[in-house]
């Protein structure tokens, strides 16, 4: 029973069109949601708006429903006309866990900001065409978040300030309850199994250090290239999972530094190798210059992967200490650390032992007992 309101059950809408057929980390943030709160809270009803290419059920709870809504996301239909794609009928509280506000919300309305990079920093959100359609009308809505939203959630306090800094007001709606890695993100049983595997995805028994995420600007897979041509010696390698296929310039790159042949890209991997590629990694990188929080580093620290990444003041909140840090612009800092690590064992081992204990701070189901909190004090606020 979810000890917030026992005698008052609530009706909430959870959008959670990102629970989809592509991975993604507010994808996996959605999930661990849709998991767990049915059973954490079961006096209340939870309806679930899917995404048509959604696994179903979302969920086998009796007290879940769901309905599918068509348009995407991130789609300016359902924000400009919620009510004409998903009823809003008997609902107490609407939870839009992705950045953006629909207009006329008619129940009290609790947004999860994971980021405001597409009002700090517009450049690094969106690129080319998609920027040019979506970037006036997705900024407006999550300005309207910030201004409208009966309650805020966000993943950190790095970001919680920056949305401090940009509405004042939204000081007193805002909670932070930060996000957790999944039950498959362990150490291996065997990690000469694990290196195994890794060996067969890779195409190579040798070492490497592991990029996971989209080849997007704000990840910087560039600056990650160019450090370890300049500092990485053979036979370690750079392996990228990436989301996006449209790396052209990378591929460039990486034949200009003459590493093409020591770099690997991955797609389209199963969830169950993407951790078997954390645990045989002899760190993961995450070179980014603007983030709100930093799953995949969470996930590396849970498997006990050393992490290398940008001195930023979200991963310095999540890493706590228990990750070697770079000045964000500094590539030749960056550089050094990763020459630090591959060439040092005993380094390796010691991030390994501290990650593992930071990642014990964090917690999926922690997550969902205080957004339960939060969507019952956004319901008694409008009440």
């Amino acid at each position: 029973m979810h000890p917030a309101s026992p005698s008052h059950s609530l009706r909430i809408a959870l959008d959670a069109r990102y629970v989809r057929e592509k991975p993604s980390g507010i994808g996996a943030y959605v999930q661990a949601l849709v998991e767990r709160m049915p059973a954490l809270s079961r006096n209340d009803h939870f309806l679930f708006w899917a995404h048509r290419l959604a696994p179903r059920p979302l969920s086998v709870a009796s007290n879940t429903s769901e309905v599918t809504v068509r348009p995407g996301p991130a789609s300016p239909w359902l924000l400009l006309w919620p009510q004409r794609y998903a009823s809003f009928e008997d609902i107490d509280v609407f939870h839009s866990p992705h950045n953006i506000l629909p207009r006329r919300v008619p129940c009290a309305s609790v947004v999860t900001v994971h980021d405001v990079m597409s009002i700090e920093r517009p450049a690094l959100h969106l690129q080319g065409f998609e920027r040019l359609v979506k970037s006036k009308y997705y900024q407006q809505a999550v300005w309207r978040a910030l201004r409208e939203a009966t309650r805020l959630i966000t993943v950190s306090q790095a970001t919680a300030d920056r949305i401090c800094v940009l509405n004042p007001g939204a000081a007193s709606r805002v909670t932070v309850i930060r996000q957790g890695p999944d039950a498959c993100f362990v150490p291996p049983e065997n990690l000469s199994v694990a290196q195994e595997r890794a060996a067969q995805l890779t195409g190579a028994t040798s070492p490497y250090l592991l990029l996971v995420g989209a080849n997007a600007p704000t990840k910087r897979h560039a600056m990650a290239i160019a450090a370890f041509a300049a500092a990485v010696p053979v036979p370690w390698r750079l392996v990228l999972l990436q989301r996006q296929k449209a790396r052209d310039g990378l591929v460039r790159l990486a034949q200009r530094l003459h590493i093409l042949d020591r770099v690997v890209w991955l797609s389209e991997v199963e969830r169950k190798d993407v951790v078997t590629l954390i645990q045989a990694a002899g760190a993961l990188l995450q070179p980014s210059i603007y983030e709100g929080f930093g799953l995949p580093m969470l996930e590396a620290m849970a498997c006990g992967c050393p992490v290398i990444a940008s001195d930023i003041p979200p991963f310095r909140e999540v890493t706590g200490g228990a990750a070697l840090l770079f000045p964000a612009d500094d590539v030749g800092k960056f550089g050094a650390a990763l020459r630090e690590v591959t060439q040092s064992p005993a380094l390796r081992h010691s991030l390994s032992q501290q990650s593992l204990g930071r990642a014990q701070d964090f917690s999926w189901d922690r997550n969902s007992r205080e957004t339960l909190d939060v969507y019952h004090e956004a319901a008694a606020a409008r009440s």
